[in-house]
């Protein structure tokens, strides 16, 4: 009597390998549009993540890693946002997913990028600065999506190709202003003072060149400044940052000079470059 349920458990689990097999060899053979069925939506996911959002979140995002990788040149762009959109959902922190997720939905696959494509990058980029307004990648990622990508693409009237251009500008502005490399700044620099106003143009190149460490980065700002105001204004601005770099090398050398920007003591303000500071 006592061999009848080690028997049992013997069956079972034989039954349970069998079934497991079968079932293995019925999702290999559905087509690849269907390869999300096992991924519910996203609002479901919460629940049954049972509280390790974090832990089922990092599951699907390898996941969808595998996936993309074994479909290298596939057009699966739907189900790059679908995975996409799942992780973010179980994770809206996790910045990686949302840069990963714009530039595979329009660049990983092998056909002509259409409107559809660019539109589902645009999208994934944008809720990744929802939750990061100042991530300088998604900024920059977005803006020459916005900026390029667009002009180049089918779909577009003339009307949204030029709002789009500029908020792609304004994007990229953006990106340089939050840490950006000094390639893009420079890149910043010649394609705000191209596309915006006047005066949105001096103010950031004045903030820029305020801030520009790197020689060369320096004498493109100079050149382009002047190009919009003049060589006083220029000049003035230079005298601003040198009074600045002075008190900083006096009060508080060991810290980075933003920080300092930051909490220096304010025995009268910094002039602006439109002030005269000639002792």
């Amino acid at each position: 009597m006592r061999r009848l349920p080690a028997l049992l458990l013997v069956a079972l689990v034989a039954a349970t390998a069998l079934v497991h097999t079968r079932v293995d060899a019925r999702r290999a053979e559905l087509p690849v549009e269907q390869d999300l069925m096992v991924l519910p939506p996203p609002q479901y996911l919460g629940p049954m993540s049972m509280g390790y959002r974090e832990a089922l979140a990092d599951l699907v995002w390898v996941r969808a890693i595998v996936f993309a990788g074994n479909r290298l040149g596939a057009d699966d762009g739907v189900l790059i946002e679908r995975y996409v959109a799942a992780v973010t959902h179980l994770a809206p922190r996790f910045a990686r997913p949302y840069r990963w997720g714009g530039i595979t939905a329009i660049y990983g696959g092998t056909r002509t990028i259409d409107r559809d494509m660019v539109d589902r990058a645009t999208n994934i980029y944008r809720d990744g600065l929802a939750q990061f307004p100042n991530d300088h990648q998604l900024l920059y990622a977005l803006g020459m999506l916005l900026t390029y990508q667009v002009s180049s693409t089918k779909g577009y009237s003339s009307e949204e190709r030029d709002a789009l251009a500029a908020e792609g500008v304004e994007f990229i502005r953006r990106a340089a202003a939050n840490g950006a490399d000094p390639l893009v700044r420079r890149y910043a620099a010649t394609l705000v003072s191209e596309h915006a106003s006047s005066a949105l143009a001096i103010q950031f190149l004045e903030s820029q060149l305020v801030e520009a460490k790197d020689e060369d980065h320096r004498r493109l700002l100079r050149r382009k400044l002047g190009a919009l105001t003049s060589r006083e204004a220029v000049a003035q601005i230079e005298r601003v940052r040198e009074r600045f770099a002075q008190e900083h090398d006096r009060a508080a050398p060991y810290l980075p000079d933003a920080v300092y920007a930051v909490i220096r003591p304010e025995p009268g303000p910094l002039p602006s470059p439109g002030e005269d500071v000639t002792p």
